[in-house]
């Protein structure tokens, strides 16, 4: 248990060993449980119920929760408690953005990198589909709750995030040359400090992964095509 302590055990004291691209990176049975709940999605879509609750059983909801609410979204606190890192001075309001909220160009930035995480490089979901499968599929084993106890775990690590690579109260534009996609763990695991500060990379130095993922916006058509069904 690293909430609330100075140290997380996944993160180390050391940070020569930290990763050099995001805050800490999703651990490999934590991603892969997304390809899990991609084939719960399909079998949904193909009328199979039984099989898609038999597969979302299967997924680690409250493993992967734990993960995210112990170590990844706390992870920007514990590297700046180690680095001994003061918050970045913010700047006069008057010289802020107008815009502060991404929504208008949040899908752009999702579609630009490929719906993963420019960070940590995770897969992410698109949030339009997450709230219509939560509508259609209706069921207490998949909800996006009011907290991270209530809210499903694939939700935590692949809901998608334009972050603002230079926070907007330091004088960071929301744009699309300042925003990209990130998941929730990188972007809370920022935790309002600065990549430098933290020492991470700058996003934008690397190329988004651009493959057959679309955050499963491909299925929104034939999710719209459901009634809804209480499972």
């Amino acid at each position: 248990m690293c909430r609330g302590k100075n140290i997380c055990s996944e993160l180390g004291t050391n940070p020569d060993n930290w990763d050099k691209f995001s805050p800490l990176p999703i651990p490999n049975w934590v991603a892969d449980q997304i390809d899990i709940f991609e084939s719960v999605v399909n079998d949904f879509i193909a009328g199979d119920k039984e099989s898609c609750l038999t597969k979302l059983k299967q997924i680690k909801n409250e493993e992967i929760t734990n993960w995210y609410v112990e170590h990844g979204q706390m992870s920007g606190r514990h590297r700046k408690l180690i680095l001994k890192v003061t918050p970045p001075q913010t700047i006069d309001k008057s010289l802020r953005d107008a815009i502060r909220s991404p929504q208008k160009v949040q899908d752009s930035v999702f579609e630009r990198d490929g719906y993963k995480c420019r960070y940590c490089g995770n897969k992410l979901l698109s949030q339009d589909f997450i709230r219509l499968f939560v509508e259609k599929l209706d069921s207490p084993l998949f909800q996006r709750g009011e907290t991270n106890l209530t809210t499903h775990g694939i939700i935590h690590i692949a809901w998608p995030v334009a972050d603002h690579v230079i926070p907007w109260n330091k004088g960071g534009r929301t744009n699309l040359e300042n925003l990209v996609s990130s998941c929730a763990t990188c972007n809370y695991g920022k935790d309002g400090y600065t990549i430098e500060q933290l020492g991470i990379q700058n996003p934008f130095n690397r190329k988004p992964i651009l493959d057959k993922w679309n955050g499963l916006t491909d299925k929104l058509a034939s999710l719209k095509n459901i009634l809804t069904s209480k499972c």
